[in-house]
């Protein structure tokens, strides 16, 4: 389904599923597709726990949400297939304006690792792995065995911030899994320390770099689900 332009409000949760690549498998009680939309729902606006978050931060506190758009799609070159992010939201402040692309996740890893993902890798994987790494100024070839998932996913906030041009982009894992064993925090630890050296901390923004004059920041916040649900698996692109 191609992704227009043209945005309707949601009324509910329920609302959310028509955007999903596979509604009948990813719309279920306990999956972070309708965790993510039940968590923003309720807030009609940034959930509380992620902007105490961002009220860490000078360039982020005090920001509001001008709108969200659920499973926003990101072309990306060296094929056809974008980065389908969970959400995009923008916000402002009085300093600033910022794009967060918001990652949700249960117990669901990050999928492939550089290494597999780019094994016998076409022209097209190589041409669109070298846009991504321009796109977050990273120039380290030593990620091999870091997850594909993120460097896209941290690409689509830079990307759209400067679409919008805004001063911030964000990328926010929305964990709805509160134990590090099953929720691959190591994993984003693993790239931050990589690509940024830099130390990963829960529920604060931390600044990565300036690309073109972006500040980006990551975020890893812990959403807990609504209502008393069983969490369950599944991998989503």
């Amino acid at each position: 389904m191609d992704q227009k332009k043209i945005l309707v409000p949601t009324t509910s949760a329920e609302s959310w599923k028509a955007f999903l690549a596979d509604p009948d498998k990813h719309w279920k009680t306990g999956y972070s597709a309708k965790l993510t939309a039940e968590s923003w729902e309720v807030a009609k606006n940034i959930p509380g726990e992620i902007h105490r978050a961002l009220n860490k931060n000078e360039h982020l506190k005090n920001s509001e949400m001008l709108f969200a758009i659920p499973e926003f799609k990101v072309p990306l070159p060296g094929g056809s297939r974008p980065s389908q992010n969970d959400l995009l939201v923008v916000i402002s402040n009085e300093l600033s304006l910022s794009v967060i692309t918001v990652e949700a996740k249960v117990k669901e890893n990050f999928g492939d690792s550089i290494h597999t993902w780019i094994h016998d890798a076409s022209k097209g994987k190589k041409e669109r792995l070298q846009y991504i790494k321009q796109q977050l100024g990273i120039s380290s070839n030593n990620i091999d065995d870091l997850r594909y998932q993120l460097f896209h996913r941290f690409a689509s906030a830079v990307i759209m911030a400067r679409k919008f041009h805004a001063q911030n982009a964000v990328m926010v894992i929305q964990s709805f899994a509160e134990s590090d064993s099953e929720n691959h925090y190591d994993d984003f630890r693993m790239f931050l320390s990589t690509c940024y050296g830099t130390e990963s901390v829960k529920e604060k923004p931390i600044y990565l770099a300036s690309v073109d004059s972006i500040k980006l920041f990551a975020l890893w916040v812990y959403s807990k689900p609504q209502g008393n649900v069983k969490l369950t698996t599944i991998l989503r692109g």
